[in-house]
C-alpha cells in the first residue's frame, strides 16, 4: 500500500495517537506520510490503527444488523 492510501484512509485528528504508539512525534508522522522518511514502526503502528477501527466498523455494523 502507498503511503498516499495510508494518509487518506487516516482519520483526522489521528497522528497524535499514531505518534504515541509508535513512541514519535506527529511532525515525524506527518514526514514518514508525505514520504521524507522511513520508520517501520510508524507503518505498523499506522496499519494496527486501520486495522482496530475497521474491527470496530464491523463490530458496530452488526450490532446494528443484529437489532433489525
Amino acid at each position: 500500500m502507498e503511503r498516499t492510501e495510508l494518509k487518506a484512509m487516516v482519520p483526522h485528528g489521528y497522528y497524535k495517537i499514531i505518534a504515541q504508539k509508535a513512541g514519535t512525534t506527529t511532525q515525524t508522522v506527518s514526514q514518514f506520510l508525505r514520504g521524507n522518511n522511513n520508520n517501520v514502526t510508524i507503518e505498523i503502528a499506522i496499519l494496527e490503527l486501520l486495522a482496530d477501527l475497521a474491527e470496530k466498523k464491523r463490530g458496530l455494523v452488526d450490532r446494528i444488523k443484529a437489532t433489525n
